[in-house]
């Protein structure tokens, strides 16, 4: 089945071709963080799900080359910078170097490259001077350079928004609207302002307006005018994306992205959650409530398009998920003494039918609620065979062949066990022995007819989220919940 992806340009999911002659290689950009402050619950969203649709394209065989930008100066950087009282990039550093801890920590892959808007200020003084002389975008009094929307015919396809309709009710602040030839027009070029960070350019001391650091990044960053993919939230579809068209192919000529992915808000309290809201949850905050695994499989449990609500009740859904999962492979590589080929699913008809189910899930738009019905049909088969297997009535092969399907999906969901809890993460640390050791002086108890202090062990354990369960092969445990 070919991957359809659903293109905020054209409306429609569209099968996904790629503009290299081969077909294999895919440029794919994503908005990155405006590093001000520790990004929340919300933002994460859009990183782990673009993380999913990078591994799924891979694991359809395309090379993708992904980028995704660090904006490093802002107005937010400035005004945060002067609260805490350090320079600006000061600022930008310390929050840079804490995103990509907390991306590590949701198990997200660096991209191949995260390039920075001050890197880039040479390559964005040349995209506006070459606007300017195509007649697109013009310079005021005060040596900021604006682009001048209505010489763009297609203004508003991303976001089928009137021209016309956006001027009416358009509030606009009166200094920038006497340097403007029109409300709507957008600034390319920002003229310095005393202690602010600024380059030097052809119109005076500045630094780059936000849309024109993305457009000039992601063309320079894939070497081409025109890439595959471009992705962000759907609060950047307009007027972030909608002036990246705008300013890209006014300078070029030709079409600046070819699908457009927006992803849905992560609500709370029935709210968008935002940080000019005040209803956000950083991520730091988050793990010391929840780990990694929860809060990843949280939010790749709906479609990527759909909202998401964060709620205690979809949490804790999301970590009892995980908990049954992570066990069942744990318990699968206890029966088998050793870990599956990574090709053993194909040896099992029932391991191919679920893999096509989860493979025509994800192609289908990268729908991981759908995928994800299949990860726990393919659980509930595992602990089956699994226990046919220890009752010495089940097939060994077919047991491999499910444990390395479920690596095959939580590695392209990236719920892998890297981020199970440390305790959780096996049977050989200390507790586990521990838990071993009280398992043992139960039965000793128990073989002694001492049943007061075999059932005491058991309802202590249990209050400590330790369920024991007896069978004839012997007494076996697991984290409650």
């Amino acid at each position: 089945m070919t991957l359809r992806i659903f293109n905020s340009l054209t409306r429609r999911k569209d099968d996904f071709v790629p503009l290299d002659p081969d077909g294999r290689r895919v440029s794919f950009y994503n908005c990155g963080p405006t590093v001000y402050g520790p990004f929340h619950i919300g933002n994460a969203r859009n990183f782990v799900v673009v993380d999913v649709m990078r591994r799924w394209l891979e694991h359809l065989g395309y090379t993708v080359h992904f980028v995704q930008n660090i904006t490093d100066v802002d107005d937010k950087i400035i005004a945060r910078a002067a609260e805490e009282g350090i320079p600006p990039g000061q600022l930008a550093e310390k929050y840079t170097k804490l995103f990509f801890e907390h991306i590590a920590l949701l198990g997200v892959r660096p991209a191949d490259e995260h390039p920075r808007a001050t890197q880039y200020v040479e390559p964005m003084i040349a995209l506006v001077e070459r606007l300017i002389a195509g007649g697109h975008a013009y310079a005021s009094e005060d040596g900021s350079v604006w682009f001048e929307v209505r010489s763009f015919a297609d203004y508003g396809k991303l976001s089928r928004k009137n021209i016309d309709e956006m001027r009416q009710g358009e509030r606009v602040d009166e200094e920038q609207q006497r340097l403007k030839r029109n409300a709507l027009d957008f600034c390319l070029w920002k003229a310095a302002k005393p202690g602010e960070p600024a380059w030097d350019s052809p119109w005076g001391k500045g630094r780059p307006g936000w849309h024109l650091e993305c457009s000039c990044m992601a063309m320079k960053c894939h070497h081409a005018e025109t890439i595959d993919i471009h992705s962000g939230g759907v609060d950047l579809q307009f007027p972030h994306h909608e002036n990246e068209i705008a300013q890209s192919e006014a300078a070029t000529g030709r079409p600046f992205a070819r699908y457009w992915i927006h992803n849905g808000f992560l609500n709370i309290d029935g709210e968008k959650m935002s940080k000019s809201l005040g209803n956000f949850k950083t991520i730091d905050a988050l793990l010391a409530l929840y780990d990694a695994l929860t809060l990843r499989h949280f939010l790749v449990s709906a479609s990527y398009r759909r909202e998401l609500d964060f709620t205690q009740e979809n949490l804790e859904a999301a970590r009892k998920a995980t908990r049954r999962y992570a066990e069942a492979r744990r318990e699968a590589a206890r029966v088998l003494g050793a870990e599956p080929a990574a090709d053993a699913w194909k040896h099992s008809a029932r391991a191919r039918e679920l893999e096509a189910r989860f493979a025509e899930a994800m192609n289908d738009d990268f729908n991981t609620a759908q995928a994800l019905a299949s990860l726990f049909d393919l659980v509930t088969d595992l602990n089956t065979v699994r226990t046919a297997v220890e009752r010495g009535a089940g097939d060994r092969g077919e047991l491999e062949a499910l444990a390395a399907l479920l690596d095959l999906f939580r590695g392209i969901l990236g719920t892998t066990a890297n981020l199970e809890p440390a305790e959780e993460a096996g049977l050989s640390d200390i507790s586990g022995q521990l838990v071993e050791l009280l398992i043992d002086v139960r039965a000793k108890a128990r073989r002694a007819k001492m049943f007061e202090l075999a059932d005491d062990i058991r309802n202590r354990l249990s209050g400590m989220g330790i369920v024991l369960e007896d069978s004839p092969a012997g007494t076996k445990w697991k984290r409650g919940g």
